[in-house]
């Protein structure tokens, strides 16, 4: 059986893509070559939501295919699955990572963009790396910044996958059930951080914060409601009549402006999102657009062959664009100056990032990614080229 969801490439890459833009305007403004000020409060969060619409879409696909597979053969191998995982996630990220830890820190430390080369920190980097602990690391322990702290968002997926199939299985007639007690145990872990330091004055708010954002508990709402969302999907004939009414192309309309207003911060909640409880309206919004990915009514025409390609390539895209922005930028400086320069830096420098990070990215993906996915497939029961 090969399972295929429509518009979902095109949406991956569209994750990624905002994550690009967040990083290009971040360095620029790092370095203070932002001409256009407007953009720093507009891709402020971009970065986010593209992290979050993967995490989303990930608890999207993952259950889905788990049910499809329990559905077709009675049960859920998990040897096959953590194979799956294995052989789709760790080759580029161990590849792409050990070269970063590596290489990464003395050539930025030629063009003066990082410190002095440490063996220490090198391999505080590698053991974290290897560890699928990236997150861990950033969250408690010192780390070497703009290397493989990108990977961050690649442990917390990798953490998710090693309970996931578990879950499954344990609430496999509860699925509702586990779906609000990951709605339960996200809220509960953000609440914590305000609540703790009235017992634990030594403790602060905003940093517990960002430790918490860091660590899987912040995202189950995510992964949970993309789960939810390929339940209703799964179960379709018992939620005719609600998916009926949800994909109304009037409503597919209002929730699209809507998912792109916050995207870009038009619309912003200080209050939720400054201590992330906007997580949960991005679940919603991001799992209502999963299901209007994939509805037969859908207004969403990206079945196009280069959005199809570029997804294909996401992940790559992903993890190659963090040092492909920092280099452009350094040379960008180097040839053109600091002197503000709209066309320059606001046009031309993050078009370059994304053109190098995606042709970078389909050359990993042809000459190295692919050979993992075809051995990937034969361990497949539901087949899908995702």
């Amino acid at each position: 059986m090969r399972v295929y969801f429509k518009n979902l490439d095109a949406i991956r890459f569209i994750a990624a893509f905002l994550v690009v833009l967040h990083h290009a305007q971040y360095f620029k403004e790092e370095n203070g070559l932002d001409t256009w000020k407007f953009l720093n409060p507009a891709m402020a969060d971009t970065g986010r939501m593209g992290v979050n619409l993967f995490f989303v879409l990930s608890g999207f696909l993952i259950s889905y295919l788990l049910m499809k597979e329990r559905q077709d053969t009675g049960e859920l191998s998990l040897r096959n699955f953590y194979i799956r995982r294995i052989l789709r996630i760790w080759p580029l990220y161990l590849a792409f990572g050990i070269a970063m830890v590596f290489l990464a820190p003395y050539v930025l430390h030629l063009f003066n963009a990082a410190p002095e080369y440490d063996g220490s920190t090198v391999a505080t980097n590698l053991i974290f790396l290897l560890l699928f602990a990236v997150n861990i690391q950033l969250a408690f322990f010192p780390y070497n910044k703009g290397i493989v702290e990108i990977s961050w968002s690649v442990c917390i997926e990798e953490q998710f996958y090693l309970v996931w199939p578990l879950l499954m299985i344990a609430f496999r007639n509860r699925l509702k059930t586990l779906f609000i007690l990951m709605i339960g145990i996200g809220f509960l872990s953000k609440t914590l951080c305000i609540v703790l330091p009235y017992f634990f004055p030594a403790l602060n708010t905003r940093e517990l914060f960002g430790i918490n954002y860091l660590l899987l508990f912040d995202k189950l709402e995510l992964f949970g409601t993309g789960m939810f969302a390929a339940y209703i999907l799964f179960h379709k004939e018992t939620y005719e009549k609600l998916l009926g009414i949800l994909m109304n192309k009037g409503i597919q309309v209002v929730m699209l402006v809507l998912t792109f207003l916050f995207v870009f911060s038009v619309i912003r909640i200080p209050a939720l999102s400054d201590n992330y409880y906007d997580h949960f309206i991005h679940a919603f919004l991001f799992g209502y657009l999963m299901l209007m990915a994939v509805s037969p009514n859908s207004i969403l025409r990206l079945e196009q062959p280069l959005f199809k390609t570029l997804g294909k390539v996401s992940y790559g895209i992903y993890l190659f664009h963090t040092p492909v922005c920092q280099l452009a930028l350094i040379a960008f400086m180097k040839f053109f100056g600091r002197s503000p320069n709209i066309l320059l830096y606001e046009i031309i420098y993050p078009l370059t990032c994304l053109v190098l990070t995606c042709a970078i990215a389909y050359v990993s993906y042809e000459l190295f990614e692919k050979h993992f996915l075809k051995i990937k497939s034969r361990f497949a029961v539901v087949q899908t080229r995702l």
